[in-house]
C-alpha cells in the first residue's frame, strides 16, 4: 500500500469513529437536532468538527510515527 494512502485511511477511520460516537450519544440521550441536514441526524457543525478532529489526530499520529 502506498505510504501516502495510509494517513488518508487513518483520517477516514477517525472520522467514522467520531460520527459513530456522535450518533450513539444522540440516540442514548434522545437529543436529535431539529435542523439536521445530513441523514436527519448530523448538522454541518458536527461534520466540520469531525473533519477538524480527524485532521488534527492524523497529523499528530503521523508526527509521532516520524519521531520514533
Amino acid at each position: 500500500m502506498p505510504t501516502k494512502f495510509k494517513p488518508v485511511l487513518y483520517g477516514l477511520g477517525v472520522f467514522a469513529v467520531y460520527i459513530l460516537l456522535t450518533y450513539i450519544l444522540r440516540l442514548v440521550t434522545n437529543r436529535m437536532p431539529i435542523d439536521a441536514e445530513f441523514l436527519g441526524v448530523f448538522t454541518t457543525n458536527d461534520l466540520l468538527l469531525g473533519l477538524v478532529v480527524s485532521i488534527i489526530l492524523t497529523f499528530s499520529h503521523e508526527r509521532k510515527k516520524r519521531l520514533k
